[in-house]
This record gives structure tokens, C-alpha cells and sequence, in this order.
């Protein structure tokens, strides 16, 4: 006789039904924006029944809020990792823009933006938004300049760092949207990269 399947607890598939209703909430913000999301094409697209939908994200701005922190939670897990070894890194600079283009190029960021676009007229949205936009950047901060510190710079100059390079990808991501240029940002990382080798990290 063939071996029973394992029947999945209750825990387990409504983990598995909120996983698929995140799934499909990033998936069709980053295809169709804020306000062409729908609860309704967010339950058909990740398969459950709009009451199941209801049960576990009640509104629109609970699916699109859940999925930020979702993403923006994985980010400052990898970031922190990838920071971790900055001390061991030949080129720990090259390390905080690898990560940081991560997120900023990433298929997601798109349908982050447009949703903390979104905040700026709708203050409900914003209340909750904005926080988890502000925790991401608080833990990221944190976690790549006390990388820095321990490699040796100072903690001025790994503030400095990290900020010219923060603004450096957050800049070409955003040009990006209207007009991709990968080969010019390219050039420019290396050259961002030499600039902060030759300044002082004390």
C-alpha cells in the first residue's frame, strides 16, 4: 500500500493560503500599480476564495502594507548577512552597492513606489506605509555602517559612506524608470566606488 499523505494542519494551509495572497498582491502591483489593484484580481490570481481573502487581509491597503513589510523584511535579513562580512570583504564599498541595487533594481521596487506614491494623498495608507519604508532604511543603515566601523573606518566616514552610496543607487533607480541605463550606472558605480576608496575612512 502506497505511504498516507500527511493531511496539512489548519496552521499550515492558512500559511500557505497568506503566502499566495502576498504572492499575488506583489505580483499585480508591480504589473499594474496601486490604483488599478484589485482585491478581487488579487484573490483570482492567487487562487482563494474571496472570503478566505477577507479573512486574513480584510482591505486592499492590508494586502499592499503586508507585502511591503514581506519584502522589505527579506531585504534587512540578506543586507544583514551580506553586511556580516564586510570585515573579511576586499571591497566592502562594492558589497553595500551589490545590496543596495538588490533591493533598488529589484522587481519589487516598482510596486513599492508606486504604493508610497500612493501615501502621499491617502494619510490612512501613508500611517502604516511609511513606517515600514522607515524601518527597512533604519536597519540597513545600521546594519552596513556598523559593518563599516568594524573594518576600520570611522563612524563619520562610515555614515558618509554609506549615504553617498545610498543616494548614488537610489538616484539611478529612480532615472531608471523613465529611461533604463544600465551601462552608464555601471560606470558610474566604479566610478563612486574609486571616489570613496581615496577619501580617508578616518
Amino acid at each position: 500500500m502506497p505511504p498516507k499523505t500527511r493531511r496539512r494542519t489548519q496552521e499550515e494551509r492558512s500559511a500557505e493560503t497568506r503566502r499566495r495572497l502576498l504572492a499575488a498582491t506583489i505580483d499585480l502591483l508591480v504589473e499594474r500599480g496601486y490604483a488599478r489593484l484589485t482585491v478581487a484580481d488579487i484573490a483570482k490570481r492567487a487562487g482563494v476564495s474571496n472570503g478566505a481573502r477577507v479573512h486574513h487581509f480584510p482591505t486592499k491597503e492590508d494586502l499592499v502594507v503586508a507585502a511591503n513589510k514581506q519584502i522589505y523584511g527579506d531585504a534587512v535579513a540578506l543586507g544583514t548577512q551580506r553586511a556580516a562580512h564586510v570585515r573579511d570583504s576586499r571591497n566592502p564599498v562594492g558589497d553595500c552597492f551589490d545590496d543596495l541595487i538588490s533591493l533598488y533594481f529589484g522587481r519589487f521596487f516598482l510596486g513599492s513606489l508606486d504604493s508610497v506614491f500612493a501615501a502621499r494623498t491617502d494619510k490612512r495608507l501613508a500611517r502604516r506605509i511609511h513606517p515600514v519604508v522607515a524601518q527597512y532604511h533604519e536597519e540597513i543603515r545600521r546594519a552596513w555602517t556598523g559593518a563599516f566601523v568594524d573594518a576600520g573606518w570611522s563612524p563619520a566616514a562610515a555614515e558618509e559612506t554609506y549615504d553617498v552610496i545610498l543616494h548614488a543607487v537610489r538616484g539611478m533607480a529612480l532615472t531608471s524608470v523613465r529611461m533604463p541605463k544600465p551601462a552608464p550606472n555601471r560606470r558610474l558605480v566604479e566610478r563612486v566606488q574609486r571616489l570613496l576608496a581615496a577619501v580617508p575612512r578616518r
